[in-house]
């Protein structure tokens, strides 16, 4: 999918100072501050805690405490200590916060920056971005096209989860690098891979994006990965730029030297292939373009060309990120009056919504339906929706043959306005689950399976002592529903409680002045 990859810097932030004390006072009791050994102590609480990709631990009637920013004690049998603040946790479950792990930070979905209010729709977006991954119960991110600088300007916006970042690798015209003059590369794509066929430039530069040297560089930045981009051309068409398989090869390998693991953008049966057979980590996409092999789509069995890469996919234990959230919001946005759904409401305000109805706000609706020709929206939809069937067929078959499953929407994976913050994963939760992924599956996924991916263990994917005290209070269990990750009732981010309630958008425009809609 052709995307729009925009850096602009964040503005002002609205919502900084709104959430230091947002629990309601009928679900807490306070102790004496001056008597407490801990922050918070939540009692009572069932810990619903992964083990590995496969197994949970169900602990009822626990007490969890938290000091500053990490657990610091769990029990059951013994007193917990005096805090600060109690929750009473009863009849509730306390699980780790969600991770997902593709999305994107830089800019509002579907806006088009040539509209006269894009620059204040944008400024609002991204002071408000982060408030809505939490509404949802994502409490870490990870993006795979940023920067130092842009995970630290997100951290700036506001109350946000807590966010890293992977290093983009894209060639010169490559996927994520077209339309950029190559003059300007090695500073709109710091860690771009140099490749023979480039055009001349200084030598310094030429040695700095060699695979070693951009690996290492994005390694001391600070990123949890690299992305490269596997991406020859949409469908059939063979029109883009590729890395090549020498290239491909030295940074996978030199990447495992580093701990780093390496992701794939990458979403067609051939270019999966060609991610498999040069051992990356991470698929960065499911598997939807099935290519010449469509017409068996309707079989009982997976097409041979298909099964052999889901095979090497298993057989080398590569991580699978099958954003379904991808293809769904590409459909929705033609769905008539799909804006109109009521969870939007929860974290898009009625300026925002607004402006996606008007014609200015439908421009890449009308972008899409150019590309495709003149086909009836009826039959874009179902094309649309046989690639969805596509993804969601691998994801089951991976999923019941023992492969590691990540949770990543992709948000957004284009200028579609249906793929919101926190919303979009909620969906990509509960569209893995209709695939065919279980709960124990979906709760791994959400946390335990990225943070061991992106050697983030250290720090979450658990409920256990010493972990970072980012944590989600939900009153359903999500061993029995999937709903239960729209059941939140508290969000704890670094140790701080959060009533979900204060998180929703009409709370929010309370705080935070509007941009008028023209």
């Amino acid at each position: 999918m052709k995307k729009q990859v925009l850096s602009y810097a964040l503005l002002t932030c609205f919502y900084c100072s709104a959430f230091s004390s947002s629990v309601s006072a009928a679900s807490v009791n306070m102790s004496s501050a001056s008597l407490a050994d801990v922050d918070v102590v939540i009692e009572g609480t069932t810990i619903i805690s992964p083990i590995n990709k496969h197994q949970i631990s169900v602990k009822p009637n626990h007490w969890v405490a938290i000091k500053g920013n990490r657990i610091s004690q769990i029990g059951n049998r013994t007193k917990p200590p005096k805090a600060k603040l109690v929750i009473d946790g009863s009849d509730q479950y306390l699980i780790p916060g969600l991770t997902d792990s593709h999305v994107h930070l830089k800019t509002m979905p579907g806006i088009n920056f040539s509209d006269a209010n894009a620059t204040h729709m944008q400024s609002a977006f991204l002071a408000r971005q982060g408030t809505n991954y939490l509404y949802y119960g994502v409490t870490q991110v990870i993006d795979p096209s940023n920067t130092k600088d842009g995970i630290k300007r997100f951290h700036e916006s506001g109350l946000t989860p807590d966010a890293f970042f992977c290093g983009a690798m894209p060639v010169f015209n490559g996927y994520n690098a077209q339309g950029i003059a190559h003059k300007h590369l090695h500073h709109e794509r710091p860690y771009y891979l140099a490749q023979y066929t480039d055009p001349k430039t200084t030598e310094a530069i030429t040695h700095a994006h060699q695979a070693k040297q951009s690996l290492l560089r994005l390694k001391n930045d600070g990123a949890v990965c690299a992305k490269v981009y596997i991406e020859n051309g949409f469908d059939l068409a063979d029109n883009i730029p590729m890395v090549s398989e020498a290239t491909l090869n030295e940074l996978t390998q030199y990447a495992k030297t580093l701990n780093l693991p390496t992701m794939a953008h990458a979403n067609a049966t051939d270019m999966q292939d060609i991610a498999a057979n040069a051992e990356i980590s991470v698929m960065g996409h499911g598997l939807w373009n099935w290519l010449e092999e469509q017409g068996l789509s309707t079989e009982a069995a997976l097409p041979p060309k298909v099964s052999r890469v889901l095979t090497k996919i298993l057989n080398q234990d590569i991580a699978y990120q099958p954003t379904l959230n991808v293809i769904r919001s590409l459909t929705d946005l033609m769905v008539e009056n799909h804006i109109d759904r009521t969870e939007y409401k929860t974290v898009l305000p009625p300026w925002q919504i607004a402006w996606y109805q008007s014609n200015a706000g439908q421009w890449f609706n009308v972008e899409m339906h150019k590309d495709w020709g003149k086909p009836p929206v009826e039959l874009i939809i179902e094309r649309f929706s046989a690639k969805q069937i596509n993804g969601q067929r691998v994801l089951k078959h991976l999923y019941d043959h023992g492969a590691t499953i990540l949770l990543g929407s992709d948000t957004p994976p284009a200028p579609t306005f249906a793929s919101q913050p926190g919303l979009a994963t909620n969906w990509e939760l509960a569209d893995m689950h209709k695939a065919g992924v279980d709960l124990t599956g979906i709760l791994a996924a959400a946390t335990i399976n990225n943070a061991s991916l992106y050697n983030l263990s250290q720090d979450y994917g658990t409920v256990e002592k010493g972990k970072r005290a980012n944590l989600l209070l939900l009153n359903s269990n999500p061993l029995k529903t999937i709903n239960a990750y729209d059941d939140i009732d508290k969000i704890i981010l670094g140790g701080q409680v959060i009533d979900r309630d204060d998180l929703h958008i009409n709370k929010l425009e309370q705080r935070a002045p509007s941009p008028k809609h023209p």
